[in-house]
């Protein structure tokens, strides 16, 4: 007898009538009517089935601090460095117990709205040291059999203006951390111009060293009259052929390429595609563009452009409930209706590329092993209120079981508490101030 059996499900292909059986945690026979005997049977009536939602990009360490009671921002919009300046001001007060707490809290969410594996970027600078990467290590051991973490280092202060970091991030590499970060913002040169070549250099540089994939913040502005040489995805591209880091490398944001010419864009998006980098879009429609009073920017990449081009492009939560964002409940599903608004996707098969896009290139931009439905994945995946991605999408709709290695974690009545085999009725609820 097998652990788990689900019944005529529908998959992401439209196909209908679809049996899964999984034992051991993982996935042992695919196909219609099969003949098992399980311990538990699940009987959808033609309901979506989908692998487990991948977030590939959240600043885990800071996430949460607003009040769940009253989330929204407590002083004015100033800008976007202003933001940062919040950042810096409120986590001089974290201990390592709140950055637990509030990582816990989101995994919990996370878990509840279907995400079984995420991508966290956590501050590493001489500020911090290493208290915000060994507080989500132990965070990420806690909720291995909940959510896969990926744990990135987040040079906050920039390598080069913050002697020490890089000793800071081989430490980092002894606690827990998976992939080297960096944000190609965050150095200047002698007269106080963004040095994004050096910084990104350095990233590649550590990166190797460690033999690690790399994860960039690239272009996260949006300038005016973008040449090619000025966008800084272009460097990150070159640099990835010269070294062979191709399909290792993401990179999140890559706003200024929606704010390119046609004929700039197009040349990028060859050399996005030829270094075989991931573009993980967070549609900052909320942050950036503030400032102009025309012809407003839309803070957004150029995502249609890229997926036509076949770049392997997702979209992430990126901050949720903190200081930059004060929005956002991660939910891939809402995440992806505001990139259906944002990127003009509202055909049915772009819908169908949205899910996709949340899962499969989510998975393929962290280098998931086993992920997917077939025989031999792992058993992670998500039973929908719907019977097609598009009606999930639109409708917002309940996920109705979510599996983590064969295991039901979550349903839209019950959670499972994995740590101790029992049961609560809802999301355990945190008040993080």
């Amino acid at each position: 007898m097998i652990e788990l059996l689900i019944r005529n499900a529908t998959l992401l292909d439209g196909t209908r009538g679809i049996d899964i059986a999984v034992d051991s945690g993982v996935i042992i026979g695919k196909g219609m009517q099969l003949d098992y005997q399980a311990r538990q049977e699940f009987q959808l009536g033609g309901k979506l089935i989908i692998p487990g939602f991948v977030d590939p990009h959240v600043h885990l360490d800071i996430i949460l601090m607003n009040s769940f009671e009253k989330p929204g921002r407590t002083e004015p919009y100033l800008s976007h460095y202003g933001l940062n300046d919040t950042v810096e001001r409120r986590r001089e007060g974290f201990t390592s117990g709140d950055i637990e707490e509030r990582a816990g809290a989101a995994l919990e969410l996370a878990s509840r709205h279907g995400i079984t594996a995420l991508r966290a970027q956590c501050h590493v600078d001489t500020k911090v040291g290493l208290k915000h990467i060994e507080a989500l290590q132990r965070v990420k051991e806690q909720y291995a059999g909940r959510v896969t973490v990926q744990i990135v280092t987040f040079p906050q202060q920039g390598f080069s203006r913050n002697p020490g970091t890089l000793d800071l991030i081989r430490e980092a590499f002894q606690s827990g951390a998976d992939v080297v970060g960096c944000a190609s913002n965050l150095d200047f040169d002698s007269a106080g111009k963004v040095d994004f070549k050096k910084h990104i250099d350095t990233a590649f540089d550590m990166a190797l060293e460690l033999g690690v994939d790399l994860d960039i913040h690239a272009d996260l502005g949006i300038p005016r009259d973008v040449e090619l040489d000025d966008l800084e995805i272009v460097h990150v591209a070159r640099r990835t052929i010269e070294l062979g880091y191709q399909g290792r490398v993401a990179a999140g944001h890559v706003c200024a390429l929606g704010s390119a010419s046609q004929d700039v864009a197009q040349k990028a998006i060859e050399l996005i595609k030829e270094a075989d980098i991931s573009v993980i879009s967070q549609p900052d429609l909320y942050r950036l563009g503030r400032d102009d009073t025309q012809n407003v920017r839309r803070g957004l990449t150029r995502v249609k452009e890229l997926l036509a081009a076949g770049v392997n492009v997702t979209y992430a939560s990126n901050n949720v409930r903190d200081a930059l964002r004060p929005m956002g409940n991660l939910n891939p599903l809402e995440e992806a209706l505001i990139l259906s608004y944002g990127a003009h996707m509202d055909t049915i098969e772009e819908f169908d590329t949205l899910m996709k896009m949340s899962t499969y290139n989510a998975a393929k931009a962290l280098q998931l092993p086993n992920y997917g439905l077939e025989e031999g994945c792992d058993a992670d995946f998500i039973i929908l209120d719907a019977y097609t991605p598009s009606g999930a999408i639109v409708g917002q709709v309940e996920k109705n079981y979510v599996f983590k290695a064969g295991r039901l974690m979550a349903s839209s009545r019950v959670v499972s508490e994995i740590f101790n085999g029992t049961y609560f009725q809802e999301v355990k609820k945190t008040e993080v101030n």
